[in-house]
This record gives structure tokens, sequence and C-alpha cells, in this order.
């Protein structure tokens, strides 16, 4: 009920695939492209059309029943969501395009779980505290945190071993700002400008490594850059996977979450939002390719694929029985099964990491 289907030409499967259109088999083997299937989805957002677009994971530290989804409408604000993808909490301050969190950040003399959003309706950096028994998003921003960008697009944060907190925020001319979060004596945050990066085009995704310091940064149709995280690191960088050089990426890259291993060890994981793909990268060394996954639709419990994912994140916290490995979620552009407004869905990380032999 409610299905459909739909005709593409050969050529495009082919062109797809590399290989011409009258050739029986391919020459070589084709990228290892692992399928999975999403286990969860949340209740649709509440605005149609592009609204969905980027989540973050609070993974609670003693009772994994009451980890959480904190995620952006970008045509409403942000959503609180539990691991079966209920809504608790809708904050309606805006169009909030990314969001990140951090716990840890001493506020009021007490550590807390920090959420930083960037806000397009104000061109400005939304804070709040996250409650890990309530679940709720409280603003603790001193006043307005205005970012001077054009229009505020990509976030991510960093904590350092230090201790200080950061955040980072985009805008589609190709800067990225970075501020220092700090503490007021009044119990609310403000931001402090300590550095800009720029890009030759536009950036959204992007994602910090507190252990080892580095800055992953995604230029949708260029590269996934590899810089310094601290205010310091100046802005030499490296890049790790160029779109024209990995048959696997197709342009947009736009997401990048890191699966944190003990020793270092991990993987980035990248949106290659074209193919309705994601790219995996080791944490360590020279960050090698080792494989991509695509999410497909299961049958069985109804939840389809994910496509034209903006934005994701990973983790490889316990979140539970059969999240003992962590988890992937990511914005799904066309929830089509039934025909809905966008939504996120969760695939478990011990699923990916089998297929792809992680």
């Amino acid at each position: 009920a409610g299905a459909n289907t739909k005709l593409l030409s050969w050529q495009t499967v082919t062109e797809a695939m590399q290989v011409p259109a009258g050739q029986a088999a391919p020459a070589s083997a084709p990228s290892k492209l692992a399928l999975v299937r999403a286990t969860m989805e949340t209740l649709p957002v509440a605005n149609g059309g592009d609204a969905a677009d980027d989540p973050a994971i609070f993974a609670h530290p003693t009772d994994p029943a009451k980890s959480a989804i904190i995620a952006t409408d970008k045509k409403g604000g942000l959503l609180v969501y539990d691991l079966a993808g209920k809504l608790l909490q809708s904050v309606p301050d805006g169009k909030m395009n990314n969001v990140d969190l951090r716990s840890g950040f001493v506020l009021g003399g007490r550590p807390v779980t920090l959420v930083a959003a960037s806000d397009r309706t104000r061109k400005a950096i939304a804070l709040y505290t996250f409650d890990p028994e309530t679940r709720l998003l409280t603003s603790v921003a001193d006043g307005l945190q205005a970012t001077g960008l054009s229009d505020p697009y990509g976030l991510c944060m960093y904590r350092n071993r230090k201790g200080a907190t950061f955040v980072y925020i985009s805008d589609p001319d190709g800067l990225v700002r970075q501020w220092k979060l700090v503490a007021t004596p009044t119990g609310k945050v403000k931001a402090q400008p300590v550095r800009d990066v720029k890009f030759d085009t536009q950036t959204e995704g992007c994602v910090a490594d507190d252990e080892t310091g580095a800055l992953y940064v995604a230029e949708e149709d260029v590269a996934l850059w590899k810089l310094g995280a601290e205010p310091d690191a100046g802005t030499a960088r490296k890049a790790i996977a160029r779109v024209a050089e990995n048959p696997a990426l197709k342009d947009d890259l736009e997401g990048v979450g890191l699966y944190r291993q003990a020793g270092g060890k991990g993987y980035l994981v990248l949106s290659s939002q074209g193919n309705n793909s994601y790219a995996v990268y080791r944490r360590e060394g020279d960050n090698a390719y080792v494989g991509s996954f695509a999410v497909i639709a299961d049958g069985a419990t109804g939840i389809d694929g994910i496509s034209e994912t903006d934005g994701l994140e990973v983790t490889s916290a316990l979140l539970g029985a059969g999240l003992e490995a962590g988890a992937f979620i990511a914005q799904d552009g066309r929830n089509v099964s039934p025909p809905e407004n966008q939504n996120f869905k969760l695939v478990p990380w011990s699923v990916i990491a089998a297929k792809l032999g992680l």
C-alpha cells in the first residue's frame, strides 16, 4: 500500500557503475559498497520540503536508555528524540541548520552538556544546556551571539585536552570561523572569535577529534580536508579525500562523523550525497579509505532507505541492547515509504562494521 515504481535508463545504471553499456561484466571489481538497513526512524519533522538536516547524539553516561538524539529542523528549530524515534521536545527558536554537543563544560560551578547550533534566522550561535535526566534543552546564550557571517551554515564543536571548548561555523562563501565558548559569572555562555579559515568554495559538514586535535571539514564539491583544531593552528590543510580521485565519492560531500576507538583508532564517516552512500576512512595514519555503505529499505519493518543525506552522526558509545557498539544516524532527504516529511534514521554500527569487515 502506498508503494510506487520508478523508471531509469540503463545508461544511468552503467554510468554509475563506470562500465560500458554493452559490457557483460565490469573489467575490474567495483568499489566495495555494503548494503545495510536502518532499525529505527524518528517521527518526521513538522515542516515540509528540505527541512531536516543534522543530528547529534547524547550518550547517557550511566543509563543508555536515556540517550537521545538532538536534531535540526532548519525551517523550525531544534528537536529532541529518544532512541525509539519519539519526539521529546521541540524548540522553535529559529532556522537551525547544524548542531553539535560536548559534555564537561563547566557552567555555574558544575559540568554540563553544552549544545551549539547555527541559527540562520538571527545569524547567530544558539547555545543550550542539555539535561541528561529530563532530556530537555535550556537556552544559556549570553544574549545574541552574532557570527558576523552572511549565513551561518555548517557547525561542529571541539573540546581540547586542557578543557577549553570551541565551536566552528561555516559560511556558504567558504569561510569557517572558530570561537571559544566561555562561561560568564551569571551562568550564561558567550562566544569569543579566535580564528578564520578560508576555503575556495562552500563547506558545511565538519567534525573535530578531541583526542588528536584534528579538524575535518568537507568542501562540498572538492574534498574532505584535515587541519589543526586549535585556534593557533593556522590555515594549513591536507586533503584526505578528493571527489575527483575516488569513484566512490559523488558531490556534494556533506555530513562528517567520527567513530572513536581506544588508542587513537576508529573511523571517519562522510556523506557522499550525490550517490546516496557513505564513505568510511580510518581515523589513524593517513586516513586510508576502507569502503562505502548505503542504507536500503527494509520491507519487513517498513523503514525505507536513506538518500540525499545532509547531516549525519556516529558514536562508539553504548546505547543499549542491539547498540552495544554504538550507532550511525543520518538525515533522510526523501522519506518515501510512506511519503512523509524528512526524518532521521539509525543503523547499528555493528551491522556496518560486519558488512565492511571493520
